[in-house]
């Protein structure tokens, strides 16, 4: 959970419950994190969702990074939805690819500089400072996975 949040049973953040929508069309191209994490930046200082801002920050760049490792992807839409409660960010897939679903949430496996082996940090990120997170499979003619992390004030 987000170090400033209590278990509580928050209303979501959704926009049929008042959050309002940013959207970041990009293009699947190295300087794209980079321009995801100025947009989630620039998003929330203009509302009052400023404490979670580097929480929110560093979350989007897994969750984008992680999309752009899809092969063959032209790009992807990032969604924003703010409230007076929290923020809402997932990254979606362009239609017809997915965004690679997180492995289950483990203990990391903390690897010696001389070990190359890949490992994967972004469920634990997710699962320790998030406040709900996962994915959700569209189920239209276009089907794309979402990566999605909510982070709430108080």
């Amino acid at each position: 959970m987000h170090p400033r949040t209590a278990a509580t049973g928050r209303t979501p953040v959704r926009v049929s419950a008042g959050a309002r929508p940013h959207l970041l069309l990009a293009p699947s191209a190295p300087a794209t994190a980079k321009l995801a994490r100025d947009f989630v930046r620039a998003t929330l200082r203009r509302t009052g969702l400023a404490p979670l801002l580097d929480t929110a920050v560093l979350l989007t760049s897994e969750a984008v990074t992680r999309s752009l490792l899809v092969p063959g992807s032209d790009g992807l839409l990032l969604r924003v939805l703010t409230c007076a409660h929290g923020v809402r960010i997932s990254v979606h897939g362009e239609p017809g690819r997915t965004v690679p679903r997180p492995a289950a949430a483990v203990s990391p496996v903390w690897l010696s500089a001389a070990d190359d082996r890949p490992t994967d940090l972004g469920p634990l990120l997710l699962g320790r400072l998030a406040d709900a997170w996962g994915t959700t499979s569209s189920r239209d003619a276009s089907p794309t996975t979402r990566l999605w992390f909510e982070l709430h004030t108080h």
